[in-house]
């Protein structure tokens, strides 16, 4: 079983009924947040790479974070899961988004297909959750609010003009794009990729694809990237407008980039 954590930051503050518990899952990674509501200080924060998701996994996950639970509190949940399909809201069938998923994404295991509305954006989402990791989470946390981190994405965006924005959130094997031109969503997929050339070369072919220059988009990055590294540097020689997306976390002594938890840090102030 594959149970690394990669990063880890706490501080003395218990949890109680004034906490929001942000949870982040992925297909290879789990990551949380726990803030208390009425300080706005930040009290535990974790980031776990996983093999993949069974029960043993799910049970290991909650004896991690079993400190910071309590029967009270708020829990935010994002599915970070890349297979993902969407439909305008105009029309929308389940079982036509469900058939439309398979037809693209044949589920890997036993899954629960999961569908939720973005009517600010017109669109309908789909996306299988690996069956453990669903059950855990109905078990867990019947109270919490649900969504996939695309939608966070999205509400999070900002403004885009004609010139286009690009967001891009880095995990551990793989990379989300999402295109926006004029407060549209025009592209959004999941590469994998081993080496910074791969995604500087995604990124140019979706550039190319989108009609979008590298020299007047606006490249906003979240997500596993030091600012220091190879990929930053690739990245600063093409693209004229980049910025790192930072979570505003209240914390002290907090040793880690924020951009790198910045889906963390939309779930808790989605709880405000």
């Amino acid at each position: 079983m594959v149970y690394n954590r990669l990063f880890e930051f706490s501080t003395a503050t218990s949890a109680s009924s004034d906490t929001i518990l942000g949870l982040q899952f992925g297909k290879s990674h789990v990551a949380y947040a726990l803030k208390n509501r009425n300080t706005q200080q930040l009290a535990a924060l974790g980031y776990v790479q996983i093999g993949q998701w069974d029960k043993p996994v799910f049970e290991t996950f909650i004896a991690t974070i079993e400190n910071l639970l309590h029967p009270q509190q708020q829990v935010e949940i994002a599915y970070d899961l890349a297979d993902l399909s969407i439909l305008p809201v105009a029309g929308f069938d389940e079982k036509k988004l469900q058939a439309l998923h398979q037809s693209m994404y044949p589920f890997e295991g036993p899954a629960v297909f999961k569908t939720e509305t973005m009517a600010e954006w017109q669109l309908c989402l789909g996306y299988p959750v690996p069956a453990s990791l669903y059950r855990g989470c109905e078990s867990f946390f019947p109270k919490a609010r649900v969504r996939h981190a695309f939608k966070l994405a999205l509400d999070s965006a900002g403004q885009s003009g004609a010139q286009g924005k690009l967001l891009v959130d880095v995990g551990i094997e793989t990379f989300r794009v999402i295109v926006l031109k004029n407060n549209r969503l025009q592209f959004f997929q999941t590469f994998a990729y081993e080496s910074p050339a791969d995604v500087l070369y995604y990124l140019l072919s979706v550039c190319e694809a989108q009609l979008v220059s590298p020299a007047e988009t606006e490249l906003v990055l979240t997500g596993l990237l030091e600012k220091d590294s190879a990929l930053y540097r690739e990245l600063w020689q093409y693209f004229t407008h980049v910025a790192c997306r930072e979570a505003t976390f209240e914390a002290s002594h907090f040793s880690y980039p924020a951009h790198f938890f910045t889906t963390l840090n939309d779930l808790l102030l989605c709880a405000l």
